[in-house]
């Protein structure tokens, strides 16, 4: 059913596209939509940088190639696996494979990986729903979503700060989960509230991530003829990733373009030809990116790089964990 969702709406986008008015792909300004590609790209190392500091705070150490490795499979997996979380899966395995003795903080290494993410995505979309309303006469109906946003804002910052302040729910969590477990949680809870700096940090790496990722859309869009501007764009993203986030379609395809379409014709760039030509070649990067996922681990299976082979990967982490 779900990849009945994603290649429905996919295939109601590309019948959208009024593809002889674009000569093909030909009418593609392909001065501006290589380097919106080739900067789409970037937003995957610096995530991938991120969640390298946050298994530092749990103090599992290991190779910058292991962790951007590891993090392209998981992004290649997200993409073509139901589910949006079976990246998430395949890391954390992998994470178990070379730091067995670590997996509470190898899984509360992803789960604040997400949270920044999500949070630095919605604080932006908070604020660029703040600057199109200050000068956009449409801004008023928006306003709902503007509310929406903060106050996801302040509930995700009342999750994150709980989570640190250990001493509010360790009482709670040793009654339900046993004292032994508690008390794990509880470490690998209390090494994040004794980084906040380290959070910080990543904080702004996930800020940098969407903001790349926001100009190489708005840079994309201009290349199709649609003259977005970047706080218009900046909503549209990411109300298109929340949207994909839904457990209805493979890896959010459909469901995010689909979204995007709607927020830019709500915003008042119409739902035509070139919205929805845009929405293709949004989609066509993700996948683009994703299958560079893909390489990376038929590399790993074929040569045992940049993961290993069962060797040095967990030597190391075993050397730092001891």
């Amino acid at each position: 059913m779900r990849y009945a969702c994603s290649l429905g709406l996919l295939g109601w986008l590309a019948w959208r596209v009024d593809w002889s008015r674009f000569g093909g792909l030909r009418g593609l300004d392909w001065s501006l939509a290589t380097p919106a590609v080739l900067l789409a790209g970037l937003a995957y190392p610096l995530q991938a940088w991120r969640w390298q500091v946050l298994l530092g705070i749990q103090d599992i150490v290991l190779p910058a190639r292991w962790v951007h490795g590891a993090f392209w499979i998981g992004q290649f997996y997200n993409s073509f696996l139901p589910g949006g979380v079976a990246g998430d899966a395949v890391r954390l395995g992998h994470l178990w494979r070379v730091a067995p003795g670590r997996r509470a903080g190898a899984a509360a290494s992803l789960l604040v990986d997400r949270l920044l993410g999500l949070s630095s995505l919605l604080v932006l979309a908070t604020l660029a729903l703040g600057a199109h309303g200050v000068y956009a006469r449409e801004g008023e109906r928006l306003r709902s979503l503007l509310g929406v946003s903060a106050v996801a804002c302040l509930l995700i910052a009342t999750v994150g700060w709980t989570v640190v302040r250990t001493r509010w729910w360790q009482p709670l969590s040793a009654r339900v989960l046993g004292s032994e477990r508690a008390a794990v949680l509880h470490d690998a809870a209390q090494a994040f509230g004794c980084h906040r700096g380290a959070l910080v940090g990543c904080m702004a790496l996930s800020v940098a991530a969407w903001l790349v990722d926001f100009c190489a859309l708005w840079v994309l869009a201009r290349a199709v003829g649609l003259a977005v501007g970047l706080p218009e764009m900046m909503v549209a993203v990411a109300a298109a990733y929340v949207a994909a986030a839904l457990p209805i379609s493979i890896g959010g395809h459909g469901v995010r373009e689909g979204t995007l379409v709607a927020m830019l014709g709500m915003l008042g760039y119409g739902a035509g030809s070139a919205t929805a030509l845009f929405a293709v070649a949004f989609w066509a990067s993700s996948v683009g990116w994703s299958l560079v996922g893909g390489g990376v681990y038929l590399l790993s299976i074929l040569t045992g790089w940049p993961l290993g082979r069962g060797g040095q990967a967990e030597r190391l982490a075993a050397r730092k964990a001891g």
